[in-house]
């Protein structure tokens, strides 16, 4: 009887623990705007692989061939735009609002893998914290475009972030690390700083070019 007490009590312990973890992390709750425009950040010129400087001159070539023209606006393309978006937290998973396409994606925190899907525009992500910093991987995106000015990546990107509140949380630094062998020869990444605000994100119309429009 004793020894079962001593191991209900070892029990409770660690579940308290784990509870007390749970609400001591970090708050990122609430909706973040940039605090610069796109182009800050972003390298004039990435590590290129010989594929990937064909790709990118080949979207030189033909810059209507923009997906985002055509409102097909995917995960990198959002990471990079300076538009608003919101964060709600739960223990198991933190949700991400983008105003820009009105675009919804899930960061699934209970342990869970990648599953062996098919490509989507948001691709598939999972999160886990590095003590107060909250990391993201995303894989299984369709390709796409990082930048307005091209910066292709493919299928087998593999996309991490890191996101840091700074300044009493007034702040949030995050990190973007692109892994994509095929279009670049090395790891490469991106800084950008948010600040919280009091708005809210706002409707987005995304209107496609008219010399564009399926005829």
């Amino acid at each position: 009887m004793r020894a079962s007490l001593v191991g209900i009590g070892a029990m409770l312990c660690v579940l308290v623990t784990a509870s007390l973890a749970a609400d001591d992390r970090p708050d990122f709750s609430g909706v973040w705007e940039s605090e610069a425009w796109s182009t800050e950040g972003w390298p004039l010129e990435p590590p290129f692989t010989a594929a990937g400087r064909a790709a990118q001159q080949d979207w030189e070539a033909n810059p209507d061939d923009d997906p985002s023209l055509r409102c097909y606006i995917p995960l990198g393309r959002i990471i990079s735009a300076p538009m608003p978006h919101e964060v709600l937290q739960q223990e198991d998973r933190m949700t991400f609002l983008y105003e820009y396409e009105h675009q919804v994606r899930r960061v699934f925190m209970d342990g869970r893998g990648h599953p062996d899907s098919y490509p989507t525009l948001m691709g598939h992500s999972i999160g886990h914290w590095d003590g107060d910093t909250l990391v993201v991987e995303t894989v299984g995106m369709e390709p796409g475009l990082f930048r307005p000015q091209g910066f292709p990546y493919t299928g087998d990107l593999k996309l991490t972030e890191r996101y840091t509140l700074t300044d009493g949380g007034a702040r949030m630094i995050a990190e973007f690390i692109i892994d994509d062998p095929e279009y670049y020869a090395e790891t490469w990444s991106v800084r950008k700083s948010y600040r919280r605000t009091d708005g809210e994100i706002k409707d987005y119309e995304c209107i496609v070019r008219p010399h564009l429009a399926p005829e």
